[in-house]
């Protein structure tokens, strides 16, 4: 099997790497030295307890950070008229533009963030669109966080069987850096969002704008004067 797709770290032990390619895991003890595979510092534990101290109403899945942080939330949209895809080159400048203004704006330059993503999984069913697909990580190396059992989270929502396997990586955030996620982002190829580790902030883009989970309401409402020209005229925020 050749190198490329993701690597993987197994935080417990801190020595065992894997790449995740078409046919599952692969051990690659070694991979990190010339290769793509490297070392995160924060381990699944030490993510788990600074999620539980700052986010505990929630999971790492975005699109429950609104409805469980509603007086921290403020959605900015993409795109001017609140359309939701780039269909040009001065569309997809607009949207990188804002999209990395608001981003560098909340993190600071050469500030270190965590990128979370993961991958959907049924029992007894192929994934369609799996992350070893997204090119725009393919070279980033992930701690594997525990699955999250998405029938008993919400049986009415999804069947027995599946699940949702969270994964971070640290990083650090120079702007337009990361415009090649942003843009697997925005065309839906791809769920991430990103934590400021010292302010406390979520930032989730999606496919039409960025979610904002602030550290307090005041925080929020801040944010909501500053960037007033690109909110959605809805009296919900959507």
């Amino acid at each position: 099997m050749n190198r490329s797709e993701f690597c993987f770290i197994k935080s417990e032990t801190k020595q065992a790497i894997f790449e995740y390619g078409k046919n599952g895991f692969v051990n690659c003890d070694n991979a990190y030295v010339g290769s793509n595979c490297k070392m995160n510092s924060m381990t699944s534990e030490q993510f788990n307890t600074f999620w539980a101290l700052n986010f505990a109403e929630t999971i790492p899945i975005p699109h429950y950070f609104r409805h469980n942080y509603l007086d921290r939330w403020l959605r900015i949209h993409s795109l001017p008229g609140s359309k939701r895809y780039a269909d040009n080159e001065e569309e997809w400048n607009i949207l990188l533009d804002r999209q990395n203004k608001i981003i560098t704006d909340l993190l600071g330059n050469a500030s270190n963030f965590i990128l979370v993503t993961g991958d959907y999984s049924s029992e007894g069913y192929t994934e369609l669109h799996p992350l070893a697909d997204v090119r725009s990580i393919a070279k980033t190396s992930f701690v594997l966080l525990d699955p999250i059992d998405l029938n008993k989270l919400s049986p009415d929502e999804y069947e027995i069987g599946q699940f949702y396997k969270p994964m971070f990586s640290e990083q650090i955030w120079q702007s337009n850096k990361f415009d090649s996620i942003l843009k697997d982002i925005a065309d839906d190829r791809l769920r991430a969002f990103f934590i400021s580790v010292d302010k406390k902030n979520i930032i989730a883009p999606y496919d039409g704008g960025v979610d904002l989970i602030l550290k307090d309401t005041e925080t929020r409402n801040i944010y909501k004067r500053k960037y007033s020209d690109w909110l959605s005229q809805r009296e919900d925020g959507l």
